[in-house]
Formats: structure tokens, sequence, C-alpha cells
């Protein structure tokens, strides 16, 4: 069975999903191999994760540690397992799939930004991501993009969609 592989707008939705709920503001991205690496800008103060699962509740009533304060790791590695498993997992909470998402969505603007590099056929790339600007370096070049730029990429993504009904 081979193994199964998501392009970079797939990827970088799922971790676009993680992050979201971690309240990063600035980060930067990079990928190398199969390796998706995020750091927090160094001004932002290192978020608490707000997810805990029952094994987590269950190691911190054991110690006696209080589990709401445990802080997230940086820098934050994405491996492809567990992009594939995230996959997996925020597909069932995915909403209607012909509905155009909310354009403030992280993971929709990662998305967006993921195509934007698949048609471009780019190896390894870094993101730097802020509050007012995205800038995407990749081999010798690093491309800036707008509000207004990524909105643009992401109604082209809409449109070049398969299942879209063509007149």
């Amino acid at each position: 069975m081979a193994a199964e592989t998501l392009s970079y707008a797939q990827s970088l939705r799922v971790i676009g999903q993680d992050l979201q709920g971690l309240g990063i503001g600035s980060f930067e991205l990079d990928k190398s191999g199969d390796q998706f690496m995020v750091r927090m800008s160094s001004d932002e103060p290192a978020p608490r994760s707000r997810k805990f699962t029952f094994l987590d509740r269950v190691v911190g009533r054991s110690r006696g540690s209080e589990t709401s304060a445990r802080r997230i790791a940086n820098p934050i590695q994405f491996s492809r397992s567990k992009i594939l498993w995230s996959d997996n997992e925020n597909r069932l909470k995915r909403s209607e799939a012909n509905a155009m998402p909310d354009a403030r969505n992280l993971s929709l603007v990662l998305r967006v930004v993921g195509d934007y590099l698949d048609r471009k056929g780019i190896g390894d790339f870094a993101i730097l991501w802020s509050t007012d600007s995205v800038k995407v370096s990749y081999g010798k070049k690093v491309e800036s993009f707008t509000i207004q730029d990524l909105y643009d990429l992401g109604v082209r993504m809409y449109l070049r969609r398969s299942n879209r009904l063509r007149k």
C-alpha cells in the first residue's frame, strides 16, 4: 500500500487549523524535507494549550499539576504522519465543501499560500506570518503578499475547484 501524501495546500490547511486553536499571532513556518516547523515570534508570549486529551488530564492529576497552564513547545514540529492524522481528524469537522470559507480563517489563508506553492512546484520554503503581512521565501526568492493578493489567490483557487458546476 502506497503512503498517502498531501499537497502543500492540504498540509498548510491542517497546520493552520492546529495553530488557530492556539491563538498564535505571528510566526515563521519552515518546510524542509517532510518536516514543517513553526516558531513563534520572539516578541509574542508562548501560548497556552487549550486542548487536553483524557490522558493529559489523568497524567496531570496523578502528578498534581494544573493542566490548564500547560505551555506549548516552541518550536512546534509537524511531521507528515502528524499532518495526515490531523487531516483525518479535522475532515469530519469541516463545514460544507461548496461554501466559501471565512477569509480571516488562518487555515484558509495558509491553504491559499500552499496552493500557490503547489502550482509553482516549490520544494522547501519558509513563511513569515505577522498580523499585517505574509512573506514567502523559497530558493533565492522572497515574495510578499497583501491581504488583497491573498484574497485574489483564494478566489482563483475556489474557481478552479473540480466539483464546481461548469456553465
